[in-house]
């Protein structure tokens, strides 16, 4: 499942940061790997140096550490390797809800 954004020639200026645009993507309470992240990201932060599997995956597994998002699920990809799929808990959607909910690329 992806999420629609507004690509409404936003500058880079106007987005969110990368971070927390990552976290917003689990609001929704479904669950996510890095690649769909990356997916849904890529309208607007594809410029993004940081928008690419190594440096989400980070910010992924720092989200988990904080305890703003849960390990639910892994499978293989296509090509063998572990993919882990995260969701948002409770705690980290009220995180969202506080301190970042203010924030919308939505245009």
């Amino acid at each position: 499942m992806t999420h629609t954004v507004a690509t409404n020639m936003v500058s880079t200026e106007d987005l969110m940061p990368l971070y927390y645009a990552i976290l917003k993507h689990f609001v929704d309470g479904q669950q996510y790997c890095t690649q769909d992240v990356i997916d849904a990201l890529k309208p607007l932060y594809g410029s993004y140096k940081l928008l690419n599997p190594k440096d989400v995956e980070e910010a992924l597994a720092t989200a988990k550490e904080n305890g703003l998002l849960d390990e639910v699920a892994y499978d293989l990809n296509d090509a063998g390797a572990l993919r882990v799929y995260f969701q948002m808990n409770d705690f980290g959607q009220d995180m969202v809800d506080r301190y970042i909910g203010k924030y919308s690329n939505l245009v």
